[in-house]
């Protein structure tokens, strides 16, 4: 099947991708791929739960409340409540009790909102290392770095990783910046 420059290529087609370089940064799902290349730091799924509800007025701030350990946003034009944190494998469904008990410390919090009439239950696995620095860096392997284990960093962090690991990459030097992150540590 031709393919345009850019699309997407589907491991089970057998195309082989060449190139000088290559950045794992596949999440939670990274020691699988990087330990066979000397990583050894742990990589967990730190899984966050939300889901959304009506309110009677609009919210049109975030909320947090941290006796309780949940964050509450404007979303979409109903609220979102998130909280909690487990550690399972990433790929493992949503586990109903993880809602319960976020609605259990939340329900007699709030007025005008409908935490019954629940949507977009959803279950996100963020990558948390022990130490809680991420891994950016080169591998073993010559030509194969990771970026990953920002935790709930990662979307905010991600700019700032790429330019410093492209710096790697392209000169061989490691950036002050990420001396810290070194994924063979």
């Amino acid at each position: 099947v031709p393919r345009r420059a850019g699309s997407p290529v589907d491991r089970e087609e057998g195309v082989v991708l060449r190139g000088d370089a290559v950045v794992l940064a596949t999440g939670a799902w990274l020691p699988s791929l990087a330990a066979p290349l000397g990583v050894r730091t742990r990589v967990q799924a730190g899984r966050g739960y939300s889901f959304t509800v009506k309110t009677d007025e609009p919210v049109e701030t975030p909320i947090y409340l941290p006796a309780r350990r949940v964050a509450c946003t404007p979303y979409q034009g109903r609220f979102r409540i998130a909280g909690t944190m487990e550690f399972r494998g990433p790929d493992e469904p949503l586990q109903p009790r993880r809602i319960d008990a976020i609605l259990a410390s939340v329900r007699h919090l709030f007025q005008g909102v409908d935490l019954d009439d629940r949507h977009d239950e959803w279950v996100g696995s963020r990558p948390v290392t022990p130490d809680g620095l991420p891994l950016v860096g080169a591998t073993r392997t010559r030509g194969v770095y990771v970026a990953g284990g920002h935790g709930m960093w990662g979307m905010v962090l991600g700019p700032a990783t790429g330019r410093a690991l492209a710096h790697l990459v392209t000169t061989g030097e490691t950036p002050d910046e990420i001396r810290a992150f070194d994924p063979l540590r």
